[in-house]
């Protein structure tokens, strides 16, 4: 480019050094092997007007045309106004002056680097601005007055340390802080914020910590005024101090300023992958003298800088552009003979360009760095240029065609504070999101738990919430009956634990009462099974809170849900009950377990893997006992209802002795995975046809297909003497009574007789409301003489017809009485007043009582070891257990076939009338098995002959 002066070249000169790459990457610097150079310190000799050109480039660095700019400084080194430099102050004069009194003197030792500075630490660069601890540091420490002797100096300084800390700005108290001091939290507040200060200093100081140390160990580190003969930061802070400085080298004073100058830019322009503000620096600080002249105080900075850069062998990012009227004492090199610098990435590849004819000194100077810099020259960093700067012969600075040619490149995507604030959001959103799903508690998730949460472990599984919990922070079900017995017995649970701390002796029994709580269909919800079987648990908690002496164990009640027809079982088992059974020993067993079905069958066998014995209260499927040598059944296999049912059919008479059935209709749905339902069917049809009793049977696939069913009472020629047994679901069964009573007289409907499904109706009031009225039924029961205890047993009494009730029984009415008291305390079921006790409650009970007794006899085998489950599932098949139910026996089968079970009555379904027996098991050869005062009326039965 041929101009007719010097002004393009300076500029681009300007530009090649202020820019360290001009387009920064972030990996490529990391990997970038050459050492970045430090920028010569250039002097463009021969120049007149040079304060007006040092204006002008000022202002072309600062006017980039974008938010960028360039960190600058100008400095007129002539004015008036600029200090001298005052290396040792004036005391004696400072004594005399205004300010004798003062802790500081006024001036500071290196007016220059100080005004330098004040202008890099002015942010108005879009880089930040730089700040100089370490600088600030040291010029604080050159102005204070140290009245006290080298001995007392330390801690004298260590008094003034805090007004440094804080900025010069010492702290107040404010009114509204003294107003409210008065209370025990504010003055723990207050005290712990005053104890900060002092801790924060003696970090400071101490130079311990590298991250609130950094420039104290700085200062005891870096080699000027032998900082190791101090043996501290305080004492070689008191050495730098105006009253303790007239006896250190004053050059050394300056290098030591000028040091921490450097330093401090050097920190500020580090690059760290994990400081993305140091990558927006994409433009060196550049410094603009006007007026330096040899032997001045400018040149002393200049040659002070030169000479640390070659003691410390450090870089140091500082630009020095300094313009004199005359040439200093060293070659001086042309400015117009420097290359075209433009297509230059970084300064340090000139050094690999080919070499310029006539040389190109910057050239020359970037390629002998090195070796002047070892053999420490004296103007090794020097750069004297003369240059042809007219002042009224254009282009000028300020031209168009070098407008934005200053403009600091754009910083690497990675350090843009955009990018910057979404790698910091996007985890920050991830996590957020990532928290939302693990934590569904933050979501407001009625089933959800936090993972510190004890006690409790659930989870929403299509729709429904399953798991397991043992307190009140989650419970199963929005039917309030089921949800309030829960909750007490979740309140009997906390009793416990409170029990067993007064008595650690006590051992503690957990049981995990699984049943499905939940329902898709609200159309097949009858939650007063499991209100039930929670009723029987919750009494034997109350007995064992009730017992004081150290051999009755505590009983502590995990209700698990399983699901909808526990469709989620084998997952239940497979998450949330095998952490909990691994995790707490005092889990001995599990006891409900709802549903013959795949699902529940698969759940035994798993829990037959995980060692934990499983009582079911009314299972009656065939063959679930081969699913796990661990299973065991309360209830009387369905071989056994089948041949309750055929023995009921031949021995029911007449009241005139005649026989009360010829045929019998076995109703039934088709599902093939209902174990419970093809299992009884195929024992009822071997039984009947073995027996050569009729039989034929109607099936359906959808509930709606009952109303095709031919209804009796509206069938021409129908036989009052057939028995029409329903051997589905309870779901179904009040559709099918509808069904076949159509068309029915009051009193002359067909003989209905239920399987032991059917007791879900029978038991809850509410259930029992679809069912035509005053339609009598039979069905089978499981835990008769609970069921035939009446309304007595839920008022405190207990009573079997005219014969005398064991202990037990007596003592679950008792308990049941103030149970159902304790439930109409809750809001939800003041009213709650159940007809009598159902047959789950007793097996519930039996169960639960199966397992207290395991314990208490384990422990004369354990001694003091805590009961485990393989000791309690050899107990439950050794000892057979008596209570309101029959005999729990399983020694020589793991189902207790030997448990009641009958054929009850009832003539108005719904109504609070007691339930009366037309034949029950086990019963002597000859006899119905009818407890005395039981017996129903409407009919008799004998013995059938086989």
């Amino acid at each position: 480019m041929s101009e007719s002066n010097d002004v393009g070249k300076l500029l681009e000169l300007l530009r090649a050094l202020e820019i360290p790459d001009t387009k920064p990457r972030v990996l490529r610097a990391l990997l970038r092997r050459r050492r970045t150079l430090p920028r010569p310190i250039v002097e463009i000799v021969g120049v007149q007007g040079h304060p007006a050109l040092v204006a002008d480039l000022y202002s072309w660095l600062g006017e980039s045309g974008g938010r960028r700019a360039t960190p600058r400084v100008k400095v007129d080194l002539r004015s008036p106004d600029l200090p001298p430099t005052a290396l040792t102050p004036d005391l004696n004069a400072f004594n005399a002056g205004p300010h004798a009194n003062d802790q500081e003197i006024p001036g500071h030792c290196l007016p220059i680097i100080q005004h330098l500075v004040a202008g890099f630490a002015a942010d108005d660069t879009a880089m930040g601005a730089i700040k100089f601890p370490r600088y600030r540091t040291a010029d604080w420490l050159t102005r204070q007055r140290v009245t006290s002797d080298e001995s007392e100096a330390p801690d004298e300084l260590r008094r003034r340390l805090p007004k440094l800390l804080r900025s010069g700005t010492p702290a107040s108290h404010s009114d509204t802080a003294e107003g409210v001091a008065g209370d025990t939290i504010s003055r723990v507040v207050f005290g712990v914020l005053a104890l900060w200060p002092v801790l924060r200093l003696w970090l400071w100081v101490s130079g311990r910590i590298p991250g609130m140390s950094k420039v104290t160990r700085w200062f005891l580190h870096q080699r000027y005024l032998a900082p190791e003969l101090s043996g501290s930061f305080l004492g070689f802070a008191s050495r730098l101090t105006a009253s303790h400085r007239v006896d250190e080298n004053e050059e050394q004073v300056a290098k030591l300023l000028v040091h921490a100058f450097l330093e401090d830019l050097r920190d500020a322009y580090r690059r760290r992958i994990w400081r993305p503000s140091s990558w927006r620096r994409t433009a060196y600080p550049v410094a603009l003298f006007g007026g330096l002249a040899e032997g001045s105080d400018g040149a002393r900075i200049l040659t002070w800088i030169n000479e640390i850069r070659n003691e410390t062998g450090l870089f140091d990012p500082l630009v020095v552009l300094a313009f004199r009227e005359q040439g200093p004492h060293r070659e001086v090199g042309e400015l117009s003979q420097i290359s075209d610098l433009r297509p230059l990435r970084t300064l340090e590849s000139l050094a690999d360009a080919p070499t310029q004819q006539p040389p190109d000194p910057l050239q020359t100077w970037v390629r002998e760095i090195d070796n002047r810099r070892t053999h420490r020259q004296a103007d090794a960093w020097f750069l004297p240029l003369r240059a042809l700067l007219p002042a009224d012969t254009p282009p000028g600075v300020g031209d168009p065609r070098f407008r934005g040619m200053a403009l600091p490149p754009a910083p690497p995507l990675a350090a843009r504070s955009w990018f910057v604030g979404l790698c910091v959001l996007i985890p920050i959103a991830l996590a957020a999101a990532a928290t939302l799903v693990y934590f569904p508690p933050i979501r407001g998730i009625a089933c959800s738990h936090w993972p510190w949460t004890d006690g409790v472990s659930v989870s929403q599984r299509d729709g429904e919430c399953v798991g397991y919990s043992d307190n009140a922070r989650q419970t199963f079900t929005d039917d309030p009956e089921l949800s309030t017995m829960q909750r007490e017995v979740f309140r009997l649970n906390a009793a416990a634990a409170r029990a067993r701390e007064d008595n650690p002796n006590r051992p503690l029994v957990s049981l995990v009462y699984f049943a499905g709580l939940s329902y898709v269909d609200t159309n097949v919800r009858y939650p007063h099974a499991q209100v039930e079987e929670l009723a029987g648990l919750a009494v034997q908690q109350r007995r064992a809170l009730f017992a004081s002496d150290e051999s009755e164990p505590l009983l502590r009640v995990i209700v698990a849900n399983g699901g909808s027809d526990m469709r989620h079982a084998r997952w239940v088992v497979d998450n949330p009950l095998r952490e909990l059974v691994a995790e707490d020993p005092s889990v001995l067993g599990v006891v409900g377990i709802d549903r013959s079905n795949d699902q529940t069958r698969q759940a035994i066998t798993r829990l037959g893997e995980l060692g934990v014995p499983a009582v079911a209260t009314t299972l009656s499927a065939d063959g679930l006992d081969q699913a796990s040598p661990l299973y065991f059944q309360a209830a009387p296999s369905n071989t056994v209802q089948a041949r309750l049912v055929a023995d009921y059919v031949q021995g029911a008479r007449e009241p005139g002795g005649a026989p009360r059935y010829d045929e019998v209709v076995i109703y039934h749905p088709e599902t093939e995975d209902d174990l419970y339902v093809t299992s009884l069917v195929e024992d009822l049809r071997a039984e009947l046809t073995e027996r050569g009793v009729v039989q034929r049977s109607w099936s359906w696939r959808e509930q709606q297909e009952l109303y095709r069913f031919p209804a009796p009472c509206e069938t021409e020629g129908f036989d009052r003497r057939t028995l029409l047994f329903f051997a589905g679901r309870n779901d179904d069964f009040p559709t099918f009574a509808k069904s076949v009573s159509r068309g029915c007289l009051s009193g002359a409907g067909p003989a209905i007789l239920g399987n032991d499904a059917v007791t879900r109706l029978i038991t809850d009031q509410r259930a029992t409301a679809a069912l035509p009225a005053n339609l009598t039924v039979r069905y089978v029961a499981k835990a008769a003489p609970v069921m035939l205890g009446g309304a007595d047993c839920v008022r405190g009494v207990g009573k079997l017809g005219d014969q005398p009730v064991p202990f037990e029984h007596e003592q679950l009415c008792a308990e049941l009485a103030g149970l159902i008291e304790d439930l109409r305390g809750y809001p939800e079921l003041t009213d709650y007043r159940p007809s009598w006790a159902g047959d789950r409650t007793g097996l519930a009970f039996d169960v639960s009582g199966l397992f207290l007794q395991a314990v208490r006899s384990s422990r004369g085998v354990l001694g003091d070891l805590p009961p485990n489950r393989t000791a309690i599932a050899v107990q439950l098949r050794e000892s057979d257990y008596r209570g309101v139910t029959g005999t729990l026996g399983f020694s020589t089968r793991r189902v207790a076939d030997g448990s009641s079970i009958a054929v009850l009555v009832t003539t108005a379904v719904g109504s609070a009338g007691p339930q009366r027996c037309l034949l029950m098991f086990p019963r002597q050869s000859g006899q119905d098995g009818c407890p005395a005062g039981t017996k129903s009326d409407i009919e008799g039965w004998v013995e059938p002959s086989r």
